[in-house]
């Protein structure tokens, strides 16, 4: 019951029955998030707060991967894409939020004391937040990964995504654009070191192209 009306919560007046349908997995996977959040305590931890916007960041993301919007009519199109991205806004602006509110001392948050899967929370969030707040976390994640505790992927994605937010030539070649239809890297600063500034960052990738596999079509 729980469940449905989550649901019903979610969905929005202004939307034909069409497009709804349409939007049911995001509106599904929002709710499932939402479910989690009831069941925890009333003073959740850190650690259970951080996990739960990381959730609440991911879930709805992967979520569009399946929403389908061909079969609607332009103005269902529309008006399906216009409430989707404003149920992101309010997902977004509720994870930011949640991270501001639960920043240490230290300016970051420590895999040791939160848990990796916490402090990737943290980082996700920001990574999907504005540049300014990117750029006032890059200090302090990029002192824990040179001490081991965060990880070094997360800074180079992070210091990637800020230069090309500020149309500057990126470092790991992480960010990706639209050219032609396909999905190609931002530009990189000395693409023939690539590899070499790579190396120590800890990507789950071996080398560069196969991380270049996971993109083709926009």
């Amino acid at each position: 019951m729980l469940a449905w009306l989550l649901i019903a919560a979610l969905s929005s007046g202004d939307l034909s029955p069409a497009a709804e349908a349409a939007l049911r997995p995001l509106t599904d996977a929002i709710a499932g998030v939402r479910a989690k959040q009831a069941t925890l305590s009333e003073s959740p931890t850190p650690r259970e707060r951080l996990e739960l916007a990381l959730a609440l960041d991911q879930e709805p993301l992967k979520a569009m991967h399946m929403v389908d919007l061909s079969g609607l009519s332009e103005t269902d199109r529309t008006a399906a894409r216009a409430e989707a991205e404003a149920r992101l806004q309010t997902t977004s602006e509720e994870t930011v939020a949640t991270v501001l509110s639960l920043v240490p001392p230290e300016g970051w948050f420590s895999n040791s004391t939160y848990g990796q899967d916490a402090a990737t929370g943290a980082f996700l969030v920001i990574q999907h937040a504005d540049t300014a707040l990117q750029k006032r976390f890059l200090p302090a994640l990029e002192a824990m990964a040179d001490r081991g505790e965060a990880l070094k992927w997360q800074y180079a994605m992070m210091y990637d995504r800020i230069a090309v937010a500020e149309n500057r030539p990126q470092r790991y070649g992480t960010q990706m654009q639209c050219v032609a239809g396909r999905m190609v890297p931002a530009p990189t600063e000395d693409p023939d070191g690539l590899e070499q500034r790579r190396a120590p960052m800890g990507f789950r990738w071996p080398d560069y192209p196969a991380y270049l596999a996971n993109f083709g079509a926009c």
